[in-house]
């Protein structure tokens, strides 16, 4: 299980319609597709820490600073393949390098056009810029879990993942005061993507799309 806090991170429940792989938001996620070529929706049960990749010493990954008072929890476990481990591995650091540039509120960190090209960075910029615009954080905890990926050969793979934001409530990015509190009734969303392998071997994502109350997630 790999665990990254940041201070004041992902857009809470009616925030995060405008947050990378929106929560609330539908699929209004700009070039976002809403059927992506060659995704398989199916799922592998995730495995317990022991079986779960680790990325902290993977050579030339930018640093992502994601401070001390949010928590995303990423479980990678039960992809039973190197390969696949890498293309989630390089998934997270999608989820992760966004987190960092709402809780900087600056969208030039290293790490956001290293794991993110292609459509998806077009829309995770507009989707930055309407949050600085709004002033808002979110404080809390998000878990990242039952991950898929299917390699399609070419330097391309398709992956899903459910995400949980039940426990992350909105905040004043300045005043770091609550402005809604977190849902605890809010169902997890699946989210569908494709990533394509740069010349320097990076899986980054150039299409996602969520869908909300999936099976897959219940």
């Amino acid at each position: 299980m790999t665990r990254r806090r940041t201070r004041t991170a992902l857009i809470a429940a009616s925030a995060a319609t405008a947050l990378l792989l929106t929560a609330c938001g539908g699929s209004d996620n700009g070039d976002a597709s809403d059927d992506i070529p060659g995704v398989d929706e199916t799922t592998e049960e995730p495995g317990g820490p022991e079986d779960e990749p680790e990325d902290e010493d993977r050579a030339g990954r930018p640093d992502i600073d994601l401070g001390s008072d949010f928590e995303n929890i990423h479980e990678l476990g039960g992809l039973n393949d190197p390969e696949l481990n890498e293309v989630a591995l390089d998934v997270q650091g999608f989820q992760d390098a966004v987190a960092e540039a709402i809780v900087s509120h600056e969208n030039d960190r290293p790490a956001l056009r290293y794991y993110i090209a292609g459509p998806a960075l077009g829309a995770t910029m507009t989707m930055l810029d309407g949050i600085y615009e709004q002033g808002l954080s979110s404080g809390g905890t998000t878990r990242y879990f039952n991950y898929s990926v299917t390699l399609l050969g070419d330097g391309a793979a398709t992956f899903s993942f459910c995400r949980d934001f039940s426990e992350v409530y909105t905040i004043d990015a300045t005043t770091e005061e609550i402005v809604e509190e977190a849902d605890s009734d809010a169902k997890p969303t699946l989210y569908v993507g494709r990533v394509e392998q740069n010349e320097d071997g990076v899986w980054q994502t150039v299409e996602y799309d969520p869908k909300h109350e999936a099976n897959e997630c219940v």
